[in-house]
């Protein structure tokens, strides 16, 4: 049995991604494993101000908001799913927000098998510039075992890809 913790970072709360999120976390839990999704756009989590007290008090954060349990979460999880619609040819605003907040913990995260929920509604080639961001999070997190599962809609007729 794994701990799973999924971000969602879309600010629609009925979107597609929120979707692939709720369809992903009844997966898993039909084969046994904990499965909890943190919707960003619920929370109070503030932006880095990037004053890097948190390296020095302890990875305490100057921030008193919600992101102190989403750490908390984060370092229990096996597996983490990252999940974002592509706005703009990145990532949402909101979770860019979180990766930056995950700065006082990152020496201290071990090793996660990590999954991409990614959509977008024009195409996988808009999804690929977008994932730099997710990709460079991992890696620069030593993380392990990354997985995408990509959905897009083709602009206009609707159907999925």
């Amino acid at each position: 049995m794994k701990n799973i913790l999924i971000i969602s970072s879309s600010p629609r709360k009925n979107g597609n991604s929120q979707m692939l999120c709720e369809q992903f976390k009844k997966g898993a839990e039909a084969k046994g494993h904990n499965a909890e999704i943190v919707r960003i756009m619920d929370m109070n989590i503030g932006f880095c101000r990037a004053c890097d007290a948190c390296m020095k008090n302890g990875g305490a954060c100057v921030l008193k908001d919600d992101m102190a349990m989403v750490l908390e979460l984060f370092k229990k999880a096996d597996v983490l799913v990252l999940a974002t619609p592509v706005y703009f040819y990145g990532i949402s605003a909101q979770m860019k927000a979180f990766i930056d907040r995950t700065y006082p913990i990152w020496q201290n995260l071990g090793k996660k098998e990590v999954y991409y929920i990614v959509s977008a509604g024009l195409g996988l080639d808009i999804i690929e510039r977008s994932l730099g961001d997710l990709d460079g999070f991992v890696e620069h997190r030593r993380l392990s075992c990354v997985r995408k599962n990509i959905r897009a809609k083709c602009n206009g007729c609707g159907s999925g890809l």
